[in-house]
């Protein structure tokens, strides 16, 4: 039996890497069925999810894989992600900050923060229409969270100071472009 999950694990894998997520949500599914528990799969299940833009679905795969393994900093992490991307940032946070305790790595935060970037980024340059208040709203709390994960981010001070700068709030566009200013690193 476990040759068997092993081989549909393995497929879904390479149908995922080959950008055919549909395919590779089948194969996990396949494992799923035998094996409910299986973490590799719920995750890779996920992130498949989460690339086709099924947030919701995602986040389940995420929060049921972190219910099988608590101590695994990855699930947070992608949960967390797919908090973001559905508006909820309290919950991201949260979930993140789980997941750099579970991975005190410092590279690992340090990527984690240009993923929570990039989608402050994403939230402003997608759609076909210049962004509205709420869009805004909802990347502030993104680059928050990134410079919070990465306190000396200077794209994310910036990112920042142009958010405020579309929210209208002179004050703290001039405190996150000073902080921006402060974080560049001096020419030697």
């Amino acid at each position: 039996m476990s040759k068997l999950l092993f081989a549909a694990f393995n497929e879904g894998a390479k149908l995922s890497m080959t950008g055919q997520h549909e395919a590779a949500i089948s194969a996990f599914d396949k494992v799923l069925a035998v094996d409910p528990k299986h973490f590799p799969a719920l995750t890779a299940r996920g992130s498949s999810l989460a690339l086709l833009g099924r947030t919701e679905e995602a986040l389940r795969c995420f929060e049921r894989a972190i219910q099988v393994d608590p101590s695994a900093a990855d699930p947070h992490r992608d949960a967390a992600l797919c908090q973001l991307e559905l508006g909820e940032p309290e919950a991201a946070a949260e979930l993140m900050e789980r997941a750099v305790q579970l991975n005190a790595d410092p590279g690992y935060r340090e990527a984690s923060a240009i993923e929570v970037y990039e989608r402050g980024n994403a939230l402003l340059t997608r759609g076909p229409r210049r962004p509205d208040k709420a869009r805004y709203r909802q990347a502030r709390h993104t680059f928050e969270l990134a410079l919070e994960l990465s306190p000396a981010y200077v794209e994310a001070a910036k990112a920042l100071a142009d958010v405020w700068e579309h929210l209208g709030d002179t004050a703290q566009r001039d405190h996150y472009a000073q902080l921006a200013l402060r974080l560049r690193p001096v020419a030697g």
